[in-house]
């Protein structure tokens, strides 16, 4: 039975909003053997770090899916010290180091001779088309499509997707509250201590494919799933 590992961060482990990665999983049933590389917070260079402890359990499939938190970690000067000191990267996050860390991580997904790799460019943040950080998830969705086409590798137009769904479906409202920590840690507190389901959190706030600007609801998630299942449907 073939391995497939999802490389990501909190959206791939999948704890904090709906998970694609169970939705996946749940699709392809016993097909393949499937191994949730995804860890909170992680940023390219927590990824590149720990990616040959990932190709050493030699994968014959890897899907990646990482940029978010660099994308979110250019907010503002205080998000910025806050992901330097948690995450205790040895440079500020910027376009430049992303391009540098995720060209690597996939040099180092090349070398380790796995079969199949799948790119997805990323989810969109906060579903405002002016929006900075919105912007910026489809520059540096871009900047993915030209790196994984330089190396000859199956790009997934996962940032695409999510804006097509947006133009083709009437947004409601939003709750106007900014993308911060301490928005998500809300959400998250009243999904466990009020037992309020992600979708309808995201319904509150009049998101259509997110919980909190950031983390999916079922309907982000199944499109990132969809995004993964037809890259493992043409192998």
């Amino acid at each position: 039975m073939n391995t497939v590992v999802c490389i990501g961060d909190s959206i791939t482990y999948g704890r904090v909003g709906v998970s694609y990665f169970e939705m996946l999983k749940s699709e392809f049933g016993g097909k393949y053997r499937f191994i949730n590389s995804g860890i909170n917070g992680n940023l390219s260079y927590d990824v590149l770090k720990r990616i040959d402890g990932v190709t050493s359990l030699k994968p014959d499939i890897a899907v990646l899916l990482v940029g978010t938190n660099d994308v979110w970690a250019t907010y503002s000067e205080k998000t910025m010290k806050a992901y330097i000191r948690k995450n205790r990267l040895p440079e500020r996050p910027s376009k430049e180091s992303y391009a540098r860390n995720f060209a690597e991580i996939l040099q180092r997904l090349k070398t380790a001779s796995i079969a199949h790799i799948g790119v997805m460019s990323l989810p969109l943040i906060t579903e405002e088309p002016e929006h900075i950080l919105f912007k910026r998830s489809v520059e540096y969705s871009e900047l993915i499509k030209k790196i994984t086409s330089q190396m000859d590798l199956c790009y997934i137009d996962l940032n695409e997707r999510q804006r097509d769904y947006l133009t083709k479906n009437k947004k409601s409202p939003s709750s106007g509250r900014e993308v911060s920590w301490e928005f998500t840690l809300r959400i998250i507190f009243k999904h466990i201590l009020l037992r309020k389901s992600w979708d309808a959190l995201s319904q509150e706030n009049g998101f259509l494919l997110t919980v909190d600007h950031v983390h999916q609801n079922s309907t982000g998630a199944a499109l990132i799933k969809d995004c993964a299942s037809e890259f493992l449907k043409r192998l």
